[in-house]
């Protein structure tokens, strides 16, 4: 709403009580219906792997092509640093942070507990 409604003024209670209203709802989902969670997630994957095929296959098949020489070997920088390779850097700490955030450390501790039970067996 505040992006697109220009008369709208946020405050910032709005904001808690939008992740209260959140919370209360991942409560009681999962305290009375968690036993329709498997088909929630596999409607949820239907919809995500139709959607993605959706905005995938029309980019791929209309997009405009470049060879490959230029793909590889020509760089831009169109953010004012002070050279290319700073531009890259910087472009690619969104990737990384998103490969070392929150996820990734989870997974792990996932398969290093199941390596423990494995070996206890």
């Amino acid at each position: 709403m505040v992006l697109n409604n220009s008369s709208y003024v946020f405050e910032r209670w709005h904001g808690t009580m939008l992740v209260i209203a959140i919370a209360v709802f991942c409560v009681i989902f999962n305290t009375f219906l968690a036993k329709k969670l498997p088909i929630l997630e596999s409607i949820i994957l239907v919809i995500y792997v139709v959607g993605f095929s959706a905005i995938i296959i029309p980019l791929w098949v209309l997009a405009p092509r470049a060879n490959a020489h230029d793909i590889f070997t020509q760089f831009t920088n169109a953010g004012g640093w002070s050279s290319t390779g700073t531009a890259f850097m910087v472009g690619l700490s969104g990737t990384t942070a998103a490969m070392c955030s929150y996820d990734c450390p989870v997974h792990m501790c996932r398969w290093r507990n199941l390596d423990i039970m494995d070996s206890a067996d």
